[in-house]
């Protein structure tokens, strides 16, 4: 995993974001990637939140599970993945030590509903036993689309607070920002 932003230039096969970066060439991933630093650097932001969306096997799943994709039907379960940098350094805030030293904290708020605590974990878990060289740590949220929930585009606030201050990540909610790839549509 790049574990700096000027590292997300050369993608790593292994982290969550490589369909993002394969599916839009690393180049736009990077520039998209530097968009949120700099914005997050306008704004005086502590934190640079780097996201993607999949869909979960709870509810009622239309496809595969673990799937990036940004099309979604009432029902079905998202997952909002994130990682974390430092907006100051560049760092990537990726342990459960960082965690902890930082005092991170992430939430998600869409649109109109209330926040979603996001959870710190490894992937893959624990209970499937994977190498230590496989294991990777980031953040989740977990959501099932209720059926009151307006067709359309989905706006959505990722927030991180930790001891430095905060960083959010708002999308189709602030232009300054490229969606790509996760502005989410629901049917």
């Amino acid at each position: 995993m790049a574990n700096t932003l000027e590292e997300t230039k050369k993608p790593n096969r292994r982290t969550f974001l490589k369909g993002a970066a394969s599916a839009a060439g690393g180049i736009a991933f990077a520039k998209w990637a530097l968009t949120n630093a700099d914005v997050a650097a306008q704004q005086g932001q502590a934190y640079v939140i780097v996201s993607d969306v999949i869909r979960g096997s709870g509810g009622a799943p239309q496809g595969p599970g673990c799937t990036e994709t940004s099309v979604f039907k009432k029902g079905e379960q998202l997952v909002w993945r994130a990682v974390v940098y430092d907006a100051k350094t560049g760092v990537l805030l990726d342990t459960p030590k960082d965690v902890t030293d930082h005092a991170l904290k992430m939430s998600v708020k869409p649109e109109g509903l209330d926040a979603i605590t996001m959870n710190f974990d490894q992937h893959p878990g624990a209970n499937r036993n994977p190498k230590p060289e496989d294991v990777i740590y980031y953040w989740t949220g977990p959501f099932i689309i209720p059926p009151n929930v307006n067709a359309g585009k989905f706006k959505y606030t990722i927030t991180v607070e930790g001891k430095e201050g905060k960083g959010t990540l708002d999308v189709l909610g602030n232009k300054a920002v490229d969606t790509f790839p996760i502005a989410l549509d629901i049917s």
